[in-house]
Parts: C-alpha cells; sequence; structure tokens
C-alpha cells in the first residue's frame, strides 16, 4: 500500500472516529459567543424538539454556565478575549456526536491573519458562517466581511479532489430580531431571507452556490425581540436556534455514510481498519439500519478473506504433502539399500532404520504401510544387534526397555527376543561366577571366611540350577568347616574366661550368670554348652543361697526395721521371680514382717495411751504413722474412731451435761438456817458461766438431776470451774472445784463424781454426752 493511500485512509479514519469538528465563523460583534450559549441553553433545556445538547466535560460546561448566567441576569454581553475550545455531545434522534467548538476573539479571522483558529477551521467537519446582517451599514465594511469568508472557502476547495468545500456549510443571518423590527415585524414573503442574503451577501451567496450547493441559510436570533445593544431583553424568546442544530445532525450523518462507503471501497482488504472505524460508527448510530449493514458487508468480506486464505493453504498443504511422500520413499529405498549391504554391521542397520524414523515423521501419516515396515525391520534389527552386543559381553543401555518395545512391535521376534535374553543371562551367569571365584580364593577370605561363604550363597540363590553347583558346594563346605574350626576356638576361649573370672577374689555372681547366659543364646550349637549350662545352675545356685542368707541376717539384727526387712525379701523375690529355691520362705517371711509390723506400730500408740492417758496428740501422732504405713492394717478401724474422736474435741463443740447429786458437810449451813442449807450449782467453761442449777432447799445432800439448758461449749485444753453455792439468805459459796492446772481433758469431771482436792465430804456427781474413746487391746 503506496504512502499516499495509507495517509488518505488515515485521514478519513481519523474522521470517521474521531469527534466532530465544528467551525463559528464570524468577524468580532456578530454574536458568536451568546449565540453557542444560547444553543446550549436551549437545547440543554429541551427547548429545541428532536434535539439535546450537553456539555462534556467541568470546564465546558463552567464556561458555558458564566455566558448564560451573564445573559440571563440581563447584563451586555462583553467580546471574547481569548480562545476557548468546547467539547459538547449533541444528541439528534438515535445519534450522539461528540463535538468541538473553539470561542475566539472575532478579529482573528480578519484577512491576512495567521492565527491558531486557521488551522482549526481547516480540520472541522462542518461550518457555520455567523454574519450580522445589521452589523454594518458600510459597503466596504460588508465586502470585507464577506471576502474572509471567501478566503476560509478557498482554503477548503483547495485541498478538495473537486471544486466543493467538502464539509456541509451553512450560513447563519445573527441577530435577526433587528430586522424584523426594521421591516415593522413582517416576513410574510418565505424568500424574505434569500433576498436579503442577495442583497446584502451576494459575493457569499454566490460562492455557496457554486462551491457549496448543499449550504443552506438561517436567520437566527439569540435574545429574540427587546433587546438594546448587546443587553439582552428581560424576557428572552430565541428565534431559528433549532434549525442550525438539528441541520448540522444531519448533515454529519450523511457525510458519516458517505465517508464510510469511501472506506469500504478504498479499504476492503484493511479489515483491522474497518473493524475500528465501524465500531466508531456503531458508537455513534447504535440502532441505524446502515450500521446493521455495514456490519453485514464486513461479515461477508472475513468469510472471503478466510476462505482464500483456507484456498491457499489448501493449495500449499497438497505441493507439500507431495513433496513429503516423495521425500518418505526416497528415505526409505535408501535405509533398505543399506540394509541389503552384506557390510554393514547390526547395530548399524538398527540405526539406520532408526535414523529413517526420527527423521521422517510424517511417514505413519502419509505411507503407513511403508511405516509399519520400518517400525519392523527397526525391531528385527535392534534383537539382532543386541544379541550380538551381549554375545561379546558389551554393556548395552535399556536392553530391558529395548527388547520389550521389539516384542510389542514385532511379536514373531519373540523366540529371537527369548534366545537373546538367554544368552544375557549365562554372560551374567559366567561373570558372576567368576567373581565368586575370584572372591573364594582371595587373601581376604583367609581373613574372612563368612563373607566368601556368603557370596556363594548369594550365587547359589540366584541361580539354582547352575552347572557350577557342585563346585560351588565343595568350596563352601572347605570354608565352613574353616568357620566350625576358628568358632570352636573363640568358644573355647570365652568358656575359659569364665572360668577364670570364677576364681577372681569377690567374683560377681551376676556378672558370671549374664555372661553364662548370653554365651548360650549367643551360641546355641556349641560343643561347650552343656559344660556352661551347669556352671550357670552352679551361679544360680549359689546367687539363691547368698541372696536369702542377706534376707535372713538383716531380719535377725534389725528385727524393728520391718520396711527395710520386707525390702530384703523383696529384692529376693525381684531377683529370683524365674524360680528361686526359697521363693515359698521368702513370700512367708515378707507376711509375716507385715503382721509383726501391724502389731508393734499400733502397739506403740496402745501403750502410750495407757501409760499417758492424757496425751491425746502424741497417740493421734502415733496412730496417724500408724495408718500411714498400714491404711488396711488389722487395728485400722480402732485407729480411725480416735482420730476421729480428737479431730471432734480439737474444736469447740456443745456437749448435753446432767448434775445428778451431791453432798457437802453437815457444818456448811448458815448459822440459825434452819433445817440446812439451799444449794446450788454453778459451772465456768472457758470463761462462759452456765447455770446456776435450781435450788435445793435445806439438804447437805441435794439431788438435782438437772440438765443445764444451755449446751456447754467446750474444746480440749479449756479449763473448767465448778462453784457450789448457799442461796439461805443470801449466796455465798461453800466450795469452789477447778480441774487440774494443764488438764486439756477437763472434760472429764463433768461425766464423773468429783471431790475436793483437799479431802473431806464434798462432791459432786455429774452425766454427759463426753466420753474418752477405747483403743482395742493388741494381740
Amino acid at each position: 500500500m503506496s504512502n499516499r493511500r495509507t495517509t488518505r485512509l488515515d485521514a478519513l479514519e481519523a474522521r470517521l472516529t474521531g469527534p466532530k469538528k465544528i467551525a463559528l465563523f464570524g468577524h468580532r460583534n456578530v454574536g458568536k459567543t451568546t449565540l453557542l450559549a444560547m444553543f446550549y441553553r436551549q437545547a440543554a433545556g429541551g427547548l429545541v424538539p428532536g434535539v439535546r445538547l450537553a456539555a462534556a466535560d467541568a470546564p465546558t460546561a463552567e464556561y458555558l454556565a458564566e455566558k448564560i448566567a451573564q445573559i440571563e441576569s440581563g447584563e451586555a454581553t462583553s467580546g471574547t478575549l481569548s480562545e476557548t475550545e468546547l467539547h459538547l455531545r449533541l444528541y439528534h434522534g438515535p445519534a450522539r456526536f461528540e463535538l468541538i467548538v473553539k470561542d475566539y476573539q472575532g478579529e482573528h479571522v480578519t484577512l491576512g491573519t495567521d492565527e491558531p483558529i486557521q488551522e482549526f477551521f481547516a480540520g472541522c467537519d462542518a461550518v457555520f458562517l455567523c454574519l450580522d446582517p445589521e452589523g454594518s451599514q458600510d459597503p466596504a465594511e460588508r465586502r470585507r466581511r464577506q471576502q474572509e469568508v471567501e478566503s476560509l472557502l478557498e482554503r477548503y476547495i483547495e485541498k478538495s479532489e473537486d471544486i466543493s468545500t467538502d464539509r456541509p456549510v451553512a450560513l447563519l443571518l445573527t441577530k435577526f430580531d433587528r430586522v424584523l423590527e426594521r421591516e415593522g415585524g413582517s416576513t410574510a414573503d418565505e424568500n424574505f431571507v434569500e433576498r436579503l442574503v442577495d442583497r446584502q451577501y451576494g459575493m457569499t451567496r454566490h460562492a455557496l452556490q457554486q462551491h457549496a450547493p448543499d449550504g443552506v441559510i438561517f436567520a437566527v436570533s439569540s435574545f429574540g425581540t427587546g433587546s438594546q445593544g448587546n443587553r439582552p431583553p428581560s424576557e428572552i424568546h430565541p428565534m431559528g436556534l433549532e434549525g442550525p442544530l438539528g441541520w448540522v445532525a444531519e448533515q454529519l450523518e450523511v457525510r458519516d455514510r458517505a465517508q464510510m462507503e469511501l472506506l469500504w471501497e478504498s479499504a476492503q482488504d484493511d479489515l483491522p481498519r474497518l473493524h475500528r472505524c465501524l465500531d466508531a460508527y456503531e458508537k455513534r448510530y447504535p440502532r441505524s439500519n446502515r450500521t446493521y449493514e455495514f456490519r453485514d458487508r464486513l461479515k461477508a468480506l472475513e468469510r472471503g478473506r478466510t476462505l482464500r486464505r483456507l484456498g491457499k493453504v489448501a493449495g500449499a498443504a497438497a505441493v507439500l504433502a507431495g513433496l513429503t511422500v516423495g521425500y518418505d520413499v526416497w528415505g526409505y529405498e535408501r535405509a533398505a539399500a543399506f540394509e541389503r549391504d552384506p557390510g554393514n554391521s547390526a547395530t548399524s542397520v538398527a540405526s539406520r532404520w532408526s535414523e529413517l524414523l526420527a527423521s521422517h515423521p510424517t511417514m505413519p501419516f502419509l505411507l503407513p504401510r511403508y511405516a509399519r515396515e520400518a517400525q519392523n525391520k527397526q525391531a528385527e534389527w535392534t534383537v539382532k544387534a543386541s544379541g550380538v552386543q551381549v554375545a561379546a559381553g558389551a554393556v548395552v543401555p535399556d536392553l530391558d526397555a529395548k527388547l520389550e518395545a521389539a516384542r510389542t512391535q514385532a511379536p514373531q521376534l519373540a523366540p529371537a527376543i527369548r534366545e537373546v535374553e538367554k544368552t544375557r543371562e549365562q554372560v551374567r551367569h559366567d561373570e558372576r561366577w567368576k567373581e565368586v571365584y575370584s572372591e573364594v580364593n582371595s587373601l581376604q577370605a583367609i581373613d574372612d571366611p563368612a563373607k566368601a561363604l556368603a557370596a556363594i550363597d548369594a550365587f547359589l540363590r540366584e541361580f539354582p540350577d547352575s552347572a557350577k553347583r557342585p563346585d560351588a558346594l565343595k568350596l563352601a563346605q572347605a570354608l565352613k568347616a574353616e568357620l566350625a574350626t576358628r568358632a570352636s576356638a573363640v568358644e573355647r576361649r570365652l568358656v575359659d574366661d569364665i572360668i577364670r573370672s570364677e576364681t577372681l577374689p569377690n567374683a560377681s555372681l551376676t556378672d558370671l550368670i549374664e555372661r553364662s547366659r548370653s554365651f548360650l543364646e549367643g551360641h546355641p550349637d556349641s560343643p561347650f554348652r552343656q559344660e556352661v549350662q551347669g556352671r550357670l545352675e552352679e551361679y544360680a545356685r549359689r546367687q539363691d543361697d547368698r541372696d536369702i542368707a542377706r534376707a535372713r541376717e538383716f531380719s535377725q539384727r534389725q528385727p524393728t526395721s520391718f520396711a527395710a526387712r520386707i525390702e530384703k525379701y523383696q529384692d529376693y523375690l525381684k531377683a529370683h521371680q524365674a524360680g528361686g529355691r526359697f521363693v515359698s520362705e521368702a513370700i512367708e517371711a515378707r507376711d509375716r514382717i507385715l503382721r509383726d509390723w501391724d502389731a508393734h506400730a499400733y502397739r506403740q500408740a496402745y501403750d502410750h495411751a495407757a501409760g499417758h492417758p492424757d496425751d491425746v496428740v502424741e497417740v493421734a501422732q502415733l496412730l496417724r504413722d500408724y495408718l500411714r504405713d498400714h491404711p488396711d492394717g488389722r487395728f485400722a478401724e480402732s485407729a480411725k474412731g480416735y482420730l476421729d474422736w480428737w479431730d471432734k474435741i480439737s474444736v469447740p463443740q456443745n456437749y448435753r451435761v446432767t448434775l445428778r447429786r451431791g453432798e457437802v458437810p453437815n457444818s456448811a449451813g448458815k448459822y440459825l438456817a434452819g433445817g440446812g442449807p439451799d444449794l446450788g450449782v454453778t459451772l465456768e467453761v472457758a470463761g462462759a458461766t452456765y447455770g446456776p442449777s435450781p435450788v435445793i432447799p435445806n439438804t447437805t445432800r441435794p439431788i438435782w438431776d438437772y440438765t443445764y439448758s444451755q449446751p456447754i461449749v467446750w474444746k480440749y485444753g479449756d479449763p473448767i470451774t465448778i462453784r457450789i453455792t448457799d442461796y439461805d439468805w443470801s449466796a455465798s459459796e461453800i466450795a469452789v472445784l477447778h480441774s487440774r492446772q494443764g488438764d486439756p481433758l477437763a472434760m472429764r469431771l463433768l461425766s464423773n463424781t468429783i471431790k475436793l482436792a483437799k479431802g473431806g465430804a464434798t462432791s459432786l456427781t455429774f452425766t454427759s454426752d463426753f466420753a474418752m474413746p477405747t483403743l482395742a487391746r493388741p494381740e
């Protein structure tokens, strides 16, 4: 594709895929900025039927919003001072156009200027020529404006391939409300606008008729009637704005269709370009019938291109297949000729057939019969070559895999393959026998005949039907005799070493027994087995006597070391659990010692309780020791009962006490008191007072049988004081009985008959639920 054609297609693609550039051409004060703002205001607000205009980016929206706000506020519009690019979207029916419009300073289009806006005009897709019929009444000024238009049109005509402007051009008569006011508001003649253009802008009208026959004229007003100068009226009623917007949308669509047709004619072989342009066309006209038509045409082009390519590929494949068949036949014939040459070895022939199959991979598909013959030849000569190599003693890599592959490829070669395997086995047998025979007759076999004997055994296991079996057995017999002689000498040394150890001072019987057992386990067939067995029995007998003697002797020396005595007999039972002569004696002695220990430990507590009945703390400790060592002893219940009583009296407990009777001397009463004293009894326990009891009048031998209403609270160690009071006439103490100093069991006073320590006839008898425990008598 030539560069010129490519450049043209690139430009055409750019026009079809890029945004549409709209030229708004006009000199200063013609109303371009106001017209742009009102186009956006009316079309965006739904005031232009069939058309919607939207800002495509934030700067455009802000620029137009500012201009519209200025107009709606009634301010006079000012001239544009800088060039501003605006991005808009025009929606017309189902079509959507991305538009680029530039607002600029009007002086930039003056004749002779070369401003950047001129370059923008050159690439525009549609042109609005803005002329103000009321702007200047000077004919020379109007001619100047038309010459500016003429210069733009000439640039378009110069770049076109014909004498047209090559793009839609419309003439906009701006500020047409002024014309209406001048004509009195009457324009009933439908040709009024054209006559006006012919009269004031004949040069421009003639140029458009000659070079833009599809051009149109629109009379528009951005403000409507009532404006004064550049200041808008209070109510804005634009006129004629729907015409230019609808016309430009229609013209752009017509132009796009024409350019698509031109692209189709110029680039039918450039499918990627057609895809790109059609994708852009579909995006711009999503529901257009022409879109579906273009898509169908593109699919037809693709199918045709595919069919042409397939035809070329099929032709090339046929030619290639013919060449390949000839190449395969040539290779097969060369391999067959090499096979027929008697000077070639079996190995080289097998390699030649393998090379044929490797270098002709298409043979199985194009010439399957030749391929099968070549594979059979390869298998046959591989077996022959393997047989020759094995017979010569050479190592054949992957021999089993090769033979198995040959057997699978050509089952008729099974007998030949078996012969090769038999030859290989015989070669391996001979090599293995040489190795074994060499090892048996080496110097190493003299030092380690067991290793040589193991090699013979492994050979006979590997080759049980070997012709060398008699020779191998003869060699093995000689080696076994040598091993037996050496083993006997070693065993004799071991036995002699045991005997020598036996005679040493302080010889360890345990060590001798262990060594004897180790010998018997390690040499079950030794000729010295009976001798060692006898010595082992003697060692065991001596150890048995020694261990029982140790236990007996310790029991005699330490009769009260019951735990140690039991441990000694337990050691004997553990050491002779396999069967000692004194096992029964040891068991009986252990049980007897345990019984003696039980009685001895309990008797210590019992004797202490009998000799020191008040020392219940020590008695309790002895009983705890007893239960610790004999939790299931014969006296465990009695010990537990005593300890329960001790635990009870160690903390305060409530006791019921009853005062039964008493006696005081006859001289205890007061003088002139009558028949006798009036007696009552008060108890003091651990600082607490209980009573007094009821008063029995006029007797020295009162009988109360009174149980104190308040339980007596007492614990081990609390002292008790008993006071006898005579209440005749006035209360006076007759006697005070104190518990013995240091008596921890003072509560016993309230369970017995008590008397004064100094003697005399005074006594009191109490009963209570306090009782001293009794221990069972040991046997």
